[in-house]
């Protein structure tokens, strides 16, 4: 075949994967593990580096605008997203090779292994590991050895003397994908009486906004007959002693009809206690009249004041915590353990959410035992892998 031709087909089944791993759909997924063979076959370094970097940059788009968000400057997360993308090209660039044979299968296991890795598996976004649960469900390391294990046995295939190994491996691992698929029990269903609520608020960092968002919560939480209700991150910008008076009718309506509720919210690192006096302000405070000037019409409202804040600036400007609020009948507060790196964690900084990489990942709630992934830790796969390991020993 043309060595242009093959180059080109390369690249452009790279980028193919990339874009179907960033749709979050399980083939997508899946496709995602062929990876490797794509960025590695190859005639040289410098064209494994380009496919692979290809692979992330076409993965990782929606990253631009996500870390805009949170960076408040498209350029900087412009910075972001080609910053990770060449981080993660660079495991994959050195386990490069010119010759084909069975040490394939420990440079790609390895290259692996250091994209989920610290430090760089605290950005260790669209690994090729990701699909191993929809290729192998139910077999806990063994799917994850296979699935790194898999396309370094397919780039061995070339070679003479490897191929009595690989003819040997490829068919137990198409038997371990079978049995595993027609063994694996059906996918677990949610807790009984557990609701995800789902939201549209926009930007609640906006005061009208933010007590639109409280008002529609608190409506949800009276009409709905759920045990457990959950609430998504950052529902609630920052929760403090006005935000817990606010909530104290509904929290008090909660406990009487039994009901636990989980709040995404912010909270300030700024506070280093509360005084009695703090709380007497709170309690003392008019919040009937606050709510009439919110809901009074933009036509009567005074004009704006200028408050001497950018309304640009980064919505992480103040150290604070990310947090998953337990209230109701149950009391607790889960810490988001990785934050997005520089939008929201900002290392040698007192700004922002700090890194708490050994925090519990496991809650207990109504009885259960629930892994809990804040934003971020959604795409980390290294804090699945963790979160699922202390889940199951615990």
């Amino acid at each position: 075949m043309n060595y242009r031709l093959t180059e080109g087909l390369s690249l452009c089944s790279a980028v193919a994967l990339g874009m179907a791993i960033s749709t979050g759909y399980p083939a997508g997924i899946v496709a995602a593990a062929g990876m490797p063979i794509a960025c590695l076959t190859p005639a040289s370094r410098k064209l494994a580096f380009r496919n692979t970097i290809s692979y992330y940059l076409a993965g990782l788009w929606p990253m631009v605008s996500g870390a805009g968000h949170f960076t408040g400057s498209v350029p900087t997360a412009i910075l972001f997203w080609a910053g990770t993308a060449t981080l993660l090209s660079a495991p994959w660039a050195l386990a490069w090779t010119p010759k084909r044979g069975l040490h394939c299968l420990w440079r790609v296991t390895l290259a692996g292994i250091a994209g989920i890795a610290p430090p760089l598996g605290l950005i260790g976004f669209i690994s090729p590991l990701t699909g191993a649960g929809y290729l192998f469900p139910e077999t806990g390391w063994a799917g994850l050895a296979a699935t790194a294990l898999l396309p370094g046995i397919i780039l061995a295939l070339p070679d003479s003397r490897s191929r009595i190994c690989v003819r040997l491996a490829l068919p137990a691992m198409v038997a371990l994908a079978v049995g595993s698929h027609s063994l694996a029990p059906p996918e677990p269903r949610p807790p009984v009486n557990w609701i995800a609520v789902s939201t549209h608020f926009g930007d609640v960092s906006r005061p009208s906004q933010e007590f639109a968002a409280a008002q529609s919560i608190q409506q949800t939480v009276a009409a709905s007959s759920a045990r457990v209700l959950i609430f998504p991150e950052g529902m609630v910008p920052r929760w403090s002693n006005a935000t817990g008076e606010f909530w104290r009718q509904t929290l008090a309506d909660c406990r009487a009809r039994g009901q636990i509720l989980a709040i995404g919210a912010g909270l300030s690192r700024n506070a280093t206690g509360t005084t009695a006096t703090e709380v007497d302000l709170v309690k003392s405070y008019d919040f009937a009249a606050a709510i009439r000037a919110l809901q009074v019409d933009d036509r009567q409202s005074p004009p704006p004041v200028n408050s001497g804040l950018d309304p640009s600036a980064p919505i992480n400007a103040d150290p604070f915590d990310n947090a998953l609020l337990i209230q109701g009948t149950e009391f607790s507060t889960f810490y988001q353990r990785v934050p997005v790196p520089i939008g929201m964690w900002q290392p040698f900084s007192k700004r922002g959410v700090p890194l708490r990489l050994n925090s519990p990942g496991v809650i207990r709630m109504d009885g259960q035992r629930a892994a809990v992934l804040i934003c971020y830790e959604g795409i980390a796969k290294r804090r699945k892998w963790q979160k699922l390991r202390r889940y199951v020993s615990e």
